[in-house]
C-alpha cells in the first residue's frame, strides 16, 4: 500500500526519518521534494492522488510557496488528500518540544499567522482519521503513526467476510485460528494485542485473565489472524506456534519440540532429541528460531504461544523443568526473530517464579482480560448466527443474556447453550433460525449447566478411579458446604432458607472434593480466583444459576435444608426437656439416629470410619459429632450412649433377665438390627460377620473317641437370621432355581413344587427354622456364588473346635450357668434373637468369639450321623446337629452332644450357620 508523507523539511527531518524507517517493510512510502529537484505543484500533488493514504506532519514552519500560489507546498498536499478523500493523520509537534515557536521568523519566509492559520484549520477536523495527534520525539511520533494506521486498518481496511460454513459456535473448546471468522466482541481487546505486538514491539506477552474470560480464544482467533492478515503487518509474515505445557505428558519441553518440528518440517527435527535439547540447553531456542526462518531476517516472526500455561506449575512438573523452562522463555523472548505470548488463569499469578528476571518479565508483556461484558457477549451471540446466514430474535438474544449474566463462567455458558442450540437446529433442519422454542426445549442455560456439572462429576469420578480413589457424595456435599451457604433468613423457626454464594478456600478442601472443584473450574461451573496481598486462591460459582439449575445441587440443597430442619427440631425438644426438668420424653433411637446424621453434616465432620460391630451409620457419628453438642442437646439425644449400644451393654451382664433379652431383642428388630452380621448388605445380600477360626485338633464325644486336624476356616458369627434367608427366597435366582436342588432328592423343597417350611417366629433377626438340611445346602450353594466365595455348612469337628476348641469342656463358656443361654431352664419356650448371650460364648481374641453356639437352635452340620467322616451331599442318611435349641436341657445344650435328623425333615428348634473355606490370611 502506498502511503504519502508529508511534513516541511528543515525543522521536521529527524521525526520524518523515523516514521519513513518504521514504514519501511510494511508499505511503499511516497515524499514530497525540495524546489529545486522537481517541479514542485505537479508533481507533489500527483504523487499524493497516487496514494491510498496521506500522513502529514505538522511543526511550527509553513513552508515554502511556489511562485503564484498562495499555499505552501505542504498545505497544498493536505488539500489534495482532503480533495481525494484520502485517508487522513495529522501529527502535530508538542510546543513545549520546538525550539523556535515560529521558526519561519528566523529568515522572516513567511508571518508566524501562516502557520497559526495552517494549524488551526487541521486541527478543526471533524472526521476520525483526520483528528491530529500531539507528540514530542521522534520515539514518539513513531509510535502514534502505528497505532493509528492500526487503529485505521482494523475498523476500515478489513474486507467484508464471506458467509462461514460448519458449526458457528465452538461449544466448551476454544475457538480455533481457522474460526476467525466467527469470533465477535473482541475487537478491543485485539488492536491491543496487535498494537503491543507491532507498535510498541514488544517481545512478551502474558495474557491473563480469570477462569472463563476467553484467553485462548482471543490469541487463537482473534491475535494470530489478526498478525498474519491484517494490512498494517504489510510484508512481514508471522509463523505461529503453539502448544500447551502439558497436552504430552507432564514436560513441557515435548510439546514445544513436537510443535516445532510440526511447524518446520524441512528442518528434520526428532521430537526426542530436539526436547532433549531444549531442556538441556534452554538459550538454544534462538538457534533453533535461527535454523528454522533461515535468511528470512527480520520479515519473519516467529510467534510462539503457549495456551494454558498454568499447568507449567502442576505438581508433576519436576521444579527443575519448570525452571529451565522459564529459562527458554527469557531466551525466546531476548532473540529478535522470536515474540512470546502466554495464555494463564489469573488464580495462578502466585506460583509465578518471583527472582527477578521473571517478575520483570511478567511486567513488561502482563496484559490482563477481563470477563465479557453484555455488549461484548450480545456480539458474540448474534454475529455468528448473522454470518452463518442464520436468524436469531433479540428476546432470545436477551433471554440468553439474563439466564447467564456476564459474571465469570458466562461466556462459557452461553457458547454452550448456543452449541447445543444449533446442532438442534441441524438435526431438525426445518429452518435457518434459532428458535426461542428450540431454546425452551432443550432446557435453555439450564440444561447446559446440569450437563457441563455433571460431566465435570463424571471425569472426577474417572480420575479419582485411577489413583483407585472414590468419589462419594460426602466428598461432594463438602464441596457445595464450601461454595454455598444456606441461611436463614429470619430468626423465627421455619423461617425462609436462601442461599448466599461464598467462597470455598483451596487449600481447606480434601483430595477427593479438591479434583472435583478443579473440574468443575475446567467446565466454567466454578471460578479460580487468585490469591493476593497473603490471602488464599478461592473457588466460587461462576454465576448463581448453578444454584437453581444444578440438579444435584438442588438435591442436596433439599436434604440439607431437611438437616437444618432436624436440628431445629432437636434444639427445640431439648429445650423443652430442661424446661420440663427433664420429665418430657426423650426421643427413641429411631428420631435420633437421623438428628445425629443431620448434625454431623451440618457441622462439616468426616464421615467416620464404620463401626466394627454396628451397620448403623448413626452410631459411629455419634461417637464424631458428640464432642461438639451443647451439653443440653448431648444429654437429650442420649445421657450416655446411642440406644442400640446400651441395650448391647445390657446384654453383656449375668444380671439381666431372659424376658429383658428378650424385649432386647424385639426392640433391635423395630430398628431395624444394626449389628453387622445379622441383616443384609447394601446390595441386598446377607451381610455375614465372618470369624476366622485358627487351625487346631478335636476329640469327639463318641464310642471310638474320633480324632480330627482342623484346618483355619471362617465361620459365621450367628446362626443364619430370616431377613438373610429371605433373601434367598423372595430373590429371582434364589430358592426357586432348580441349580441349587441338582443332585438332591426330588421330593425335597421347589423340584416338586412344596413351598418353604412355616415362618415362625418370624422376626427379621430371629434365627431361620423350618429348613431341611437339603434347604441349607441350597442356601450355601446361591451364598457361594453371590459372594463368590466357598461356602457350605461346617462338619461337626469344624463346629466343635469353633465352640470349646480342645478344652473338652461342657459349654464355651466353662461350667453351667443358665443365664448364659436360651435353653429350657430360660422360660421363654421359643427361639429369641440371634446374639442375646455374648457372655455365653467362647473368647477367641480380644472382643471375638462365635454367638449362640449352646441353645436357641439346633444348627445342621455337613456330616452324616452314622459314618461321621462321610460328607458326601448325596444320600438320604441322618445328618448331625449340634448345640441343642430352647426346647432342650442343660444337659442336651452342651457342645459335646451329638444328635441328629433326617435330611428333608423340618423342625421349629433347627436351623444352620455358614463356613467359608478361605482360611485366616
Amino acid at each position: 500500500m502506498r502511503i504519502y508523507l508529508s511534513s516541511t523539511l528543515k525543522d521536521l527531518g529527524p521525526e520524518r526519518e523515523a516514521v519513513r524507517k518504521a514504514l519501511e517493510g510494511h508499505y511503499t512510502v511516497v515524499e514530497s521534494y525540495t524546489a529545486d529537484e522537481r517541479s514542485l505543484r505537479k508533481s507533489c500533488l500527483e504523487d499524493v492522488a497516487g496514494c491510498k493514504v496521506y500522513i502529514g506532519i505538522i511543526g511550527r514552519r509553513y513552508g515554502f510557496i511556489p511562485p503564484g500560489q498562495s499555499f505552501s507546498i505542504t498545505e497544498l498536499e493536505y488539500q489534495r488528500a482532503r480533495e481525494y478523500e484520502l485517508p487522513t493523520f495529522i501529527f502535530i509537534k508538542d510546543d513545549g518540544a520546538i525550539l523556535s515557536l515560529f521558526h519561519d521568523g528566523i529568515n522572516n519566509e513567511n508571518p508566524p499567522d501562516r502557520i497559526e492559520s495552517f494549524r488551526q484549520r487541521v486541527n478543526n477536523g471533524t472526521e476520525e482519521a483526520v483528528r491530529p495527534r500531539i507528540f514530542k520525539t521522534p520515539e514518539d511520533l513513531t509510535k502514534e503513526v502505528m497505532s493509528a494506521l492500526l487503529h485505521y486498518s482494523d475498523r476500515h481496511a478489513v474486507i467484508p467476510p464471506k458467509r462461514i460454513t460448519g458449526r458457528p459456535y465452538p461449544g466448551l473448546r476454544a475457538f480455533l485460528t481457522i474460526e476467525s471468522d466467527r469470533f465477535f466482541g473482541r475487537d478491543e481487546e485485539i488492536e491491543a494485542l496487535t498494537e503491543r505486538l507491532i507498535v510498541r514491539s514488544a517481545r512478551f506477552l502474558a495474557v491473563i485473565g480469570p477462569s472463563g474470560s476467553g484467553k485462548s480464544s482471543l490469541v487463537y482467533a482473534g491475535l494470530i489472524p489478526a498478525l498474519k492478515e491484517n494490512a498494517i503487518t504489510g510484508n512481514v509474515s508471522w509463523i505461529p506456534v503453539s502448544f500447551s505445557p502439558r497436552e504430552l505428558g507432564d514436560d513441557p519441553f515435548q510439546p514445544l519440540a513436537a510443535a516445532l518440528s510440526k511447524s518446520f518440517p524441512d528442518q528434520n527435527w526428532r521430537v526426542p532429541d530436539l526436547t532433549q535439547r531444549l531442556r538441556t540447553h534452554p538459550a538454544d531456542i534462538a538457534t533453533v528460531a535461527s535454523d528454522a526462518l533461515g535468511q528470512a531476517g527480520a520479515a519473519v516472526q516467529l510467534l510462539l504461544f503457549v495456551d494454558q500455561f498454568e499447568e507449567v506449575f502442576a505438581s508433576k512438573v519436576d521444579e527443575g523443568t519448570c525452571s529451565n523452562f522459564f529459562k527458554l522463555l527469557t531466551a525466546a523472548v531476548e532473540c529478535p526473530l522470536v515474540r512470546v505470548v502466554v495464555a494463564m488463569r489469573s488464580d495462578f499469578y502466585d506460583q509465578w517464579p518471583q527472582d527477578e528476571t521473571c517478575i520483570a518479565l511478567l511486567r513488561s508483556g502482563h496484559f490482563p482480560v477481563a470477563v465479557p461484558g453484555p455488549a461484548a457477549l450480545e456480539k458474540m451471540i448474534t454475529g455468528p448466527a448473522h454470518a452463518a446466514g442464520l436468524t436469531i430474535s433479540p428476546r432470545l438474544v436477551q433471554r440468553i443474556l439474563d439466564d447467564t449474566g456476564s459474571g465469570p463462567g458466562a461466556l462459557a455458558l452461553v457458547e454452550f447453550a448456543l452449541s447445543l442450540l444449533y446442532d438442534k437446529k441441524e438435526k431438525e433442519k426445518d429452518s435457518d433460525a434459532l428458535t426461542e422454542t428450540a431454546y425452551t426445549a432443550m432446557g435453555g442455560v439450564a440444561g447446559a449447566i446440569n450437563g457441563l456439572a455433571e460431566q465435570a462429576v463424571t471425569q472426577a469420578e474417572e480420575a479419582l478411579r485411577q489413583d483407585a480413589q472414590v468419589l462419594d457424595d460426602e466428598a461432594i456435599s463438602r464441596l457445595f458446604l464450601a461454595i454455598a451457604s444456606v441461611e436463614q433468613r429470619d430468626n423465627e423457626a421455619g423461617g425462609a432458607l436462601a442461599v448466599v454464594r461464598r467462597r470455598a478456600v483451596k487449600g481447606d478442601l480434601p483430595g477427593a472434593t479438591l479434583i472435583l472443584a478443579q473440574q468443575l473450574v475446567d467446565k466454567r461451573i466454578l471460578v479460580s480466583r487468585e490469591g493476593s496481598n497473603g490471602q488464599p486462591a478461592v473457588y466460587e460459582v461462576g454465576h448463581e444459576a448453578v444454584f437453581s439449575n444444578w440438579e444435584r445441587f438442588k438435591d442436596w440443597y433439599a436434604r440439607y435444608a431437611a438437616d437444618l430442619a432436624l436440628r431445629r427440631q432437636a434444639e427445640q425438644a431439648a429445650r423443652d426437656w430442661d424446661k420440663d426438668h427433664r420429665s418430657v420424653l426423650k426421643w427413641d433411637w429411631e428420631r435420633q439416629s437421623p438428628a445425629i446424621e443431620a448434625l454431623r453434616k451440618l457441622n462439616q465432620l468426616a464421615l467416620p470410619v464404620p463401626d466394627a460391630d454396628f451397620t448403623d451409620s448413626g452410631i459411629a457419628a455419634w461417637r464424631a459429632v458428640e464432642p461438639q453438642l451443647s451439653e443440653s442437646l448431648r444429654h437429650f439425644l442420649t445421657p450416655l450412649t446411642p440406644e442400640p449400644l446400651a441395650l448391647c451393654d445390657e446384654l453383656n451382664t449375668d444380671n439381666t433377665p431372659h424376658h429383658r433379652r428378650v424385649e432386647i431383642g424385639l426392640r433391635l428388630n423395630q430398628m431395624g438390627d444394626p449389628r453387622r452380621g445379622v441383616g443384609l448388605r447394601e446390595d441386598g445380600l446377607p451381610d455375614i460377620m465372618w470369624i476366622d477360626i485358627p487351625a487346631g485338633e478335636v476329640t469327639l464325644d463318641t464310642e471310638s473317641r474320633e480324632h480330627f486336624k482342623v484346618f483355619p476356616f471362617r465361620l459365621s458369627r450367628y446362626p443364619v437370621t430370616w431377613r438373610q434367608y429371605h433373601a434367598f427366597l423372595g430373590a429371582e435366582d434364589g430358592y426357586s432355581n432348580p441349580a441349587w436342588w441338582k443332585d438332591y432328592p426330588r421330593w425335597e423343597g421347589c423340584l416338586e413344587g412344596e413351598e418353604p417350611g412355616p415362618p415362625l417366629w418370624y422376626f427379621a433377626n430371629y434365627p431361620v427354622i423350618n429348613v431341611s438340611w437339603y434347604g441349607a445346602l441350597a442356601y450355601c450353594r446361591w451364598l457361594s456364588v453371590k459372594l463368590q466365595l466357598p461356602i457350605r455348612l461346617p462338619a461337626e469337628w469344624e463346629w466343635q473346635w469353633a465352640a470349646v476348641g480342645s478344652t473338652q469342656q461342657d459349654y464355651p463358656w466353662g461350667e453351667w450357668n443358665g443365664q448364659r443361654t436360651n435353653s429350657t431352664e430360660a422360660g421363654i419356650g421359643r427361639t429369641v434373637a440371634v446374639g442375646l448371650y455374648p457372655l455365653g460364648c467362647r473368647p477367641l481374641g480380644k472382643d471375638i468369639w462365635v454367638d449362640d453356639m449352646a441353645g436357641n437352635v439346633w444348627e445342621w452340620c455337613l456330616n452324616k450321623y452314622a459314618v461321621l467322616k462321610d460328607c458326601q451331599l448325596s444320600g438320604s442318611e441322618a445328618r448331625v446337629l449340634r448345640g441343642g435349641s430352647w426346647s432342650n436341657d442343660p444337659v442336651t445344650v452342651r457342645a459335646p452332644v451329638r444328635s441328629h435328623y433326617h435330611p428333608v425333615n423340618r423342625n421349629h428348634y433347627v436351623g444352620f450357620r455358614v463356613l467359608c473355606e478361605f482360611s485366616i490370611e
